[in-house]
C-alpha cells in the first residue's frame, strides 16, 4: 500500500519548504518576531528609567510686581498661595488684589516691572486678560508666559477667586505622600517598595491575567489562518496529476494512498515547521529581551522579568502542558489539513476545489465562532463542551493547556477524541483519492462519495 511512500513524501516536502517564497516568509517573520519583543522592551525600559525628557520650567513672564482684578463680585483670597507653586521662575512674584480695573491700571503704573492680571466671566468659562501698563519694563513676548502659568495650576487660580482663605486653599491643594500596600503587606504596615517579594507577586499576578486573555487569542488565530492557508494548498496539490493527466502513468509505480499520505504529511509537516519556527523566534525574543533590559538597565523594574523568574508558582508553562499542547496542535492541524485533503481527493481540477472548498473552510469557521461566541478568546472562558468537540479542541485547547486552566484528565480526554476523529479522517482521505484517482465521470459530491465509500 505505501510503496514509493517516501518518495512521494520528499518530493511534495522539498516543492513545499524549498521554494522561496515560503523560506522567505519563514525567514522574515521569524527576525521580526525575534526583534520585535527585543525592540519594544528595551524601548519601554529606556523610557521608564530616564529616557523620558525632564518636564522644562516654565518660562519668566518679566514681571514682578501684579495686580489682580476679579469682577465675580467675590473677593479673591490671598493671592500670596501663588508663591508656593512649584515653579521657580515664580517664586518672588509680589501679588496684590485691586478692587476695580481702573484702580489697579493707576497703582501699576509706579510699580517696578508691573502688570494687571483681570479675571472676569464670559458666557460659560473664566476669562483671563493681561494688561502691561505704559512705562512697564514688562515685555510683552515676555508677558505671555503667564498664560503657561495659569494653564498648568487652573484650579488653584479658581480656588483662589472663589475667595477661599489662604489656610483653606493649603488644605485643599493635593500632598505628595502616599503610599502603596499589597493587601498583606497593608496588614503588616509594609509598603510595595520595602516589600519587594510582594510587589513581585502583585505584578506577576497581573502578567498573568494579561497572558490568559492574549494567548488564547493568539494561539486560535495563528492556527485559523495556518489552515486556511495549507488547507487550500493540500487540497491543490491533489489535484496536479489528475488535471495533468498524469494520474494514469504515476498509479503504475505509486499506490494512490501513498501518494495521497505522501503529499498531506508533506505539506503538514511543512506548516508545522513554520508555525515552531516563529513560536522559537517569538520565545527566544522575549528572553533575550530580559537579559538585556536586565544588563542595560539595571534599575528597571521588568514585568515579565518577574513572571519568568515565579512561572514555577503559577502551574503554567509547565513541561507536561506544554507537551500536550503542542500535540494538541499538531492533531488538529493534521485533522483539519485531512479535511482539506478529502476535498482535493474528490475534485478533478483547481476550478472543483475551488468550488467545494466550503467543506473544510465551514468547520473551521463554524468553530472558530462558536469558541468567539462562547467566551474561547480567553483562558478558561468556554463551556466544557467545547473541550470534547474536537472542532473546537483544536483551536481552543492548545492555549488552554499553556495557560495549565484544564485538568489533566479532561484534556487526556479531549487529546484522545481528536486523535481518533484525526485517524479517521486521514484513513478518509486515503480511501477518497483511491476511489477517485481514475473517476472520469460528473463532479460527486460529498454525499455520493460517501455513499460509494460505504458500498465499497
Amino acid at each position: 500500500m505505501f510503496h514509493n511512500f517516501g518518495k512521494v513524501f520528499a518530493f511534495s516536502f522539498h516543492n513545499q519548504a524549498g521554494n522561496k517564497g515560503y523560506r522567505l516568509l519563514t525567514g522574515v517573520l521569524g527576525l521580526i518576531l525575534l526583534a520585535a519583543p527585543i525592540a519594544v522592551m528595551l524601548l519601554i525600559a529606556f523610557f521608564s528609567t530616564g529616557g523620558k525628557e525632564e518636564e522644562k520650567a516654565i518660562e519668566a513672564c518679566g514681571a514682578k510686581n501684579i495686580r489682580i482684578v476679579s469682577e465675580y463680585g467675590t473677593k479673591p483670597g490671598d493671592p500670596s498661595i501663588l508663591n508656593t507653586l512649584p515653579e521657580e521662575n515664580y517664586a518672588s512674584i509680589n501679588y496684590s488684589v485691586s478692587p476695580d480695573l481702573d484702580t489697579a491700571l493707576k497703582a501699576a503704573a509706579s510699580d517696578e516691572a508691573g502688570m494687571v492680571l483681570r479675571f472676569y466671566p464670559e458666557e460659560e468659562y473664566v476669562r483671563a486678560d493681561l494688561l502691561i501698563p505704559e512705562g512697564s519694563s514688562v515685555q510683552k513676548k515676555e508677558a505671555a508666559n503667564y498664560f503657561d502659568l495659569i494653564s498648568n495650576y487652573q484650579g488653584i487660580y479658581n480656588m483662589l477667586l472663589s475667595g477661599i482663605s489662604e489656610s483653606t486653599l493649603a488644605e485643599l491643594m493635593p500632598g505628595n505622600v502616599y503610599e502603596t500596600y499589597t493587601e498583606g503587606g497593608y496588614q503588616k504596615g509594609v509598603t510595595i517598595d520595602e516589600d519587594v517579594s510582594g510587589r513581585d507577586v502583585l505584578v506577576r499576578d497581573q502578567v498573568k491575567g494579561v497572558l490568559q486573555m492574549v494567548i488564547p487569542y493568539l494561539t486560535i488565530m495563528l492556527f485559523y489562518f495556518m489552515i486556511l492557508t495549507y488547507g487550500n494548498s493540500i487540497a491543490l496539490s491533489l489535484v496536479m496529476e489528475k488535471e495533468s493527466k498524469l494520474m494514469d502513468t504515476m498509479l503504475v509505480s505509486v499506490h494512490p494512498e501513498a501518494l495521497v499520505f505522501g503529499k498531506l504529511l508533506a505539506a503538514i509537516l511543512a506548516g508545522l515547521i513554520q508555525l515552531f519556527v516563529w513560536l522559537a523566534a517569538l520565545i527566544a525574543g522575549l528572553g533575550i529581551g530580559v537579559k538585556l533590559t536586565e544588563s542595560l538597565f539595571p534599575d528597571y523594574v521588568s514585568s515579565l522579568g518577574i513572571f519568568l523568574k515565579y512561572i514555577g508558582d503559577l502551574g503554567i508553562f509547565q513541561p507536561v502542558n506544554i507537551i500536550l499542547a503542542v500535540l494538541f496542535m499538531c492533531f488538529g492541524f493534521v485533522m483539519y489539513a485531512s479535511i482539506a485533503a478529502v476535498v482535493g481527493a474528490m475534485c478533478a481540477n483547481r476550478e472543483e476545489v475551488a468550488s467545494q472548498s466550503m467543506i473544510y473552510v465551514l468547520p473551521l469557521v463554524a468553530s472558530f465562532m462558536l469558541l468567539m461566541m462562547g467566551g474561547g478568546l480567553s483562558a478558561g472562558g468556554a463551556p466544557a463542551w467545547m473541550k470534547f468537540v474536537p472542532f473546537t479542541a483544536a483551536l481552543y485547547m492548545p492555549g488552554e493547556m499553556a495557560l495549565g486552566t484544564s485538568g489533566l484528565l479532561m484534556s487526556v480526554i479531549s487529546l484522545a477524541l481528536l486523535v481518533v476523529l484525526t485517524l479517521v479522517v486521514v484513513i478518509l482521505a486515503g480511501k477518497t483519492y483511491k476511489m477517485m484517482s481514475l473517476y472520469k465521470g460528473n463532479k460527486p459530491n460529498l454525499m455520493k462519495v460517501l455513499k460509494d465509500l460505504g458500498r465499497k
